[in-house]
C-alpha cells in the first residue's frame, strides 16, 4: 500500500513539475509576441485620443546631474520629440512644460507645489493617461537600463507595455516595471499615467546615449509605439 501511495505521490509530482513548465513556457512565449506586437503597433491607434506629457523637472529643478548632463534638459528634448510623433498621428497632447520653466513657489513646500501645479494641470485638462519622463541616477555607476514605474492598479498594464517596448534600451536592458504608490505624480492624478526613467545620466555609457539626438527619437517612438498598442487593447472600454 505504501508503495502505491509512493509511486501516485512521485507520479502527481511529475504532474505538477509539467503543469509549471507549461505555464512558465505560455508566459514566456506571450512575452515575446506581445513584446513584438508592441514593436510593430500601427501609430495610427493614436488617432483622436489624448495624452500629457510631463518633462521631469525644469527652470531651478535641474533634476539629477551625471557626466556633464542634466535631468531637466534630456526629459524635454525626449518629451517634445513624443509630442510631435504623437500629434503628427492625429493625438491631441498637452505638456506640463514646453521650455526650461518650473511651478516652485517661495519658501517651503516648493517642491510639492511644482509637483502639485502639474498633476493639477493633467486632472483637469481631460486627457485619457500620461506619461511622466524622467532620467535615472545613483552612486552606483555600473547601473543603466530605462524602467517604467506606476502607482495604481489601472496603470499597471499600460507600465508593462511600456517597459516591453523600451527593453533594448540600452541592449539588453532586463529591468521590469516597478510600483511606487509614493511617487506624486503618481499618486495624486486621477487618470492612468506611468513614470518612465529613460536611463541612468550617472552611467558613463547610457548618459552618452541619452545626449544622442538620434536615441532620443528612438527612446520617443518605442514610448509613442506603447501608447498606440495600449489604445488598439482598449477599444470601446
Amino acid at each position: 500500500m505504501m508503495r502505491v501511495l509512493s509511486i501516485r505521490r512521485r507520479v502527481l509530482q511529475k504532474i505538477l513539475v509539467f503543469g509549471l513548465v507549461v505555464m512558465a513556457l505560455n508566459f514566456l512565449t506571450l512575452r515575446y509576441f506581445v513584446a513584438a506586437d508592441v514593436d510593430t503597433a500601427d501609430l495610427a491607434h493614436l488617432q483622436g485620443h489624448s495624452i500629457a506629457i510631463d518633462p521631469g523637472h525644469g527652470g531651478i529643478d535641474g533634476g539629477a546631474n551625471g557626466n556633464g548632463l542634466t535631468e531637466k534638459e534630456i526629459t524635454l528634448a525626449i518629451a517634445l520629440k513624443l509630442r510631435e510623433i504623437l500629434q503628427t498621428n492625429g493625438a491631441q497632447v498637452i505638456m506640463t512644460r514646453d521650455c526650461d520653466k518650473d511651478y516652485y513657489t517661495r519658501g517651503k513646500g516648493g517642491k510639492r507645489n511644482d509637483l502639485m501645479t502639474r498633476t493639477d494641470m493633467i486632472n483637469t485638462s481631460g486627457v485619457e493617461l500620461f506619461v511622466s519622463i524622467h532620467c535615472n541616477a545613483i552612486k552606483d555607476e555600473r547601473l543603466k537600463g530605462a524602467q517604467v514605474f506606476y502607482g495604481k492598479t489601472e496603470s499597471k498594464a499600460l507600465a508593462e507595455v511600456a517597459q516591453l517596448a523600451l527593453k533594448g534600451f540600452p541592449p539588453g536592458n532586463k529591468r521590469q516595471v516597478k510600483q511606487d504608490n509614493d511617487i506624486i505624480m503618481l499618486k495624486a492624478t486621477t487618470v492612468p499615467g506611468i513614470l518612465v526613467e529613460t536611463g541612468y545620466i550617472t552611467n558613463r555609457i547610457e548618459a552618452a546615449l541619452l545626449a544622442d539626438s538620434a536615441y532620443q527619437q528612438k527612446l520617443a517612438e518605442q514610448i509613442a509605439r506603447a501608447l498606440a498598442y495600449h489604445f488598439s487593447q482598449n477599444v470601446g472600454r
